[in-house]
């Protein structure tokens, strides 16, 4: 592997390995604390797994497991991500994947009326400039002209072997769906049969600002330097690589949308550590 930062690349996988073990203590019923670190203890982050996220499960188990065969499985992961919280994809399930505009609009308003949150905090997620209340912008200006193109748009994915080409189907061109939310969408559809064995999964991710981070503390760089996608694929396939020496044996399979992932919420952690950064969410003692 290049030039790299040692001490960075142990933080890295220390992190992943004792991220996972939070998972797996609190899974198993025992008592907190969960880590004795207390950067850990006291902030919130993701599982290295996406699959293990609370909104995953959900989509994992009324989406892709419910109708494994439906064609138009993307658009309900198109829906599922803007919105990205299980209570409100639950009042709309129905319309998952048979698309009403009007009774999906109306039912985000009765939520909103009832005080109830619509929107998970997790994606900080805009109506990208348009002057418009954001449920009447996700149901009419972002999710009904991509209803409207259903079959164009499934007709174009039948016809993609990778990753990396249904991640450029979706950020390019379609409204609300940035390079971030494109890979979100992807990564949901990774684990249907149609990109179950994409060629790609060990070799190509979308790496994101935060783990561009990430690679730069390893790599010894200016945190804000951009890499062009050559070369941050290469560097994160290069830590996958790595992985097996650094992590226990019983540790799970990893992919590279783990890593890429685990970058980001390991450069959260280094900001907390070296106190030159904050995270917006902090409590008392580890709670996912």
């Amino acid at each position: 592997m290049q030039d790299y930062n040692e001490d960075e690349v142990n933080t890295l996988f220390y992190w992943m390995t004792e991220r996972h073990a939070i998972y797996l203590h609190k899974q198993a019923g025992q008592p907190k604390p969960w880590t004795q670190d207390p950067i850990l203890q006291s902030y919130r982050f993701c599982n290295v797994f996406r699959e293990l996220d609370t909104t995953t499960i959900w989509i994992k188990e009324n989406i892709r497991e419910g109708h494994p065969d439906n064609p138009y499985l993307w658009f309900a992961f198109c829906v599922a991500r803007r919105i990205n919280l299980p209570s409100t994809l639950s009042d709309i399930s129905e319309y998952l994947l048979d698309w009403d505009t009007e009774a999906v609009f109306d039912i985000l308003e009765r939520r909103k009326s009832s005080g109830l949150k619509n929107y998970s905090s997790a994606y900080m997620l805009t109506t990208g400039g348009r002057s418009v209340p954001k449920n009447e912008d996700l149901c009419y200006n972002i999710l009904e002209p991509l209803w409207e193109k259903r079959h164009e748009i499934t007709a174009k994915l039948e016809s993609l072997q990778t990753l990396e080409q249904a991640h450029k189907l979706f950020a390019n061109g379609h409204v609300g769906y940035s390079d971030f939310i494109a890979y979100e969408i992807v990564t949901d559809m990774r684990h249907t049969r149609q990109f179950t064995r994409a060629s790609d999964i060990y070799t190509w991710a979308n790496v994101g600002p935060g783990a561009m981070r990430g690679l730069n503390r390893i790599f010894k760089r200016p945190l804000q330097k951009k890499l062009k996608p050559l070369q941050s694929n290469r560097e994160t396939q290069q830590l996958l690589q790595e992985a097996e020496f650094y992590l226990p044996d019983t540790f799970p399979k990893l992919e590279m949308r783990d890593i890429e992932h685990s970058l980001c919420e390991f450069d959260k952690y280094q900001r907390v550590k070296t106190q030159k950064g904050f995270l917006r969410q902090k409590y008392n003692g580890t709670g996912k």
